[in-house]
């Protein structure tokens, strides 16, 4: 939306011979006018960009004009570049510089990184500003032209919008860094819970699940103990280098399952638990064919 400011200063302007009253780009009338329409302007850009996603404000009003009196306006090389002799408004361009201090850049490029922005520097650069240590400097086009009754002199600049939101930007980012800080902060904190509790949940469940898979295998190795002993002291004897090499087989061969299966340690631990009481299982059927010293 282009920014169109209209704002009229106090100020007496002197009356030509004709009896019109005439200003130009650079008496104090003019500047005065422009500069009350620039901070007014400012403080609505301040405050809009001061509003959360549900048009919540951030930043009280007291603060945002508080801010906007602090900083400094410089108006120079000013020129006229066009009049008309037949109206009393004077069309001018002029050097704007802001002064608003090293501080609220910091405190903007702090909130701006926070927010997921670009540095102050790579906006005023888009904006074609000019940005200093601790100042914004840029050509700003508007016009002046007093009143009929001569008492005042109205100041009004257009498409100044990318500019006059820069300098907007830096007031506002530098008033929200702070809470924007906390949220940062809180928002930490609240990822952090909850990968704890994820971690927790996690834990919760592989302790379950080792603790299942080794009840299994527990079980699975009573039964084959069971068979093992049902057998006659002669089978037992047959069978001892078979069972000594099948139970070799069964530790490595599961082990390496367990590794393979995953870099985590709790997982590692199931699939081994798991292999083993499907080996064992394996094993107590071929034993019970030998049962009765067959």
């Amino acid at each position: 939306m282009k920014v169109r400011l209209l704002l009229m200063a106090a100020l007496t302007v002197a009356l030509s011979a004709c009896g019109k009253p005439q200003t130009t780009c650079s008496d104090d009338a003019s500047k005065a006018a422009l500069e009350t329409a620039i901070r007014e302007g400012l403080e609505k850009v301040v405050a809009a960009r001061s509003e959360d996603a549900d048009g919540n404000k951030l930043v009280g009003l007291s603060k945002i004009r508080a801010a906007i009196a602090d900083i400094k306006l410089v108006l120079d090389n000013v020129r006229t570049t066009k009049e008309d002799p037949n109206s009393t408004k004077k069309f001018c361009t002029g050097n704007l510089k802001i002064v608003f201090g090293a501080q609220v850049f910091a405190d903007a490029d702090k909130a701006r990184s926070i927010a997921g922005l670009s540095k102050l520097a790579d906006a005023a650069d888009s904006a074609g500003i000019e940005k200093g240590a601790d100042y914004l400097k840029g050509d700003l086009d508007y016009s002046a032209q007093p009143t009929d009754d001569g008492s005042k002199v109205v100041a009004e600049f257009e498409s100044a919008d990318a500019k006059l939101d820069v300098f907007g930007e830096v007031i506002a980012a530098s008033l929200l860094r702070s809470k924007l800080e906390n949220k940062q902060r809180l928002d930490q904190e609240s990822a952090a819970l909850n990968a704890k509790q994820q971690e927790d949940a996690v834990n919760a469940a592989n302790a379950a699940s080792i603790e299942e898979a080794g009840l299994a295998y527990k079980t699975a190795d009573q039964a084959l103990v069971a068979i093992w002993q049902g057998l006659d002291p002669e089978t037992r004897q047959r069978l001892l280098p078979q069972q000594r090499a099948w139970i070799k087989r069964k530790d490595a061969t599961c082990k390496v399952q367990g590794l393979q299966s995953s870099t985590d340690p709790a997982q590692q631990r199931i699939t081994t638990y798991n292999c083993l009481a499907s080996e064992t299982q394996s094993r107590t059927a071929e034993l019970q064919g030998y049962l009765g010293g067959e």
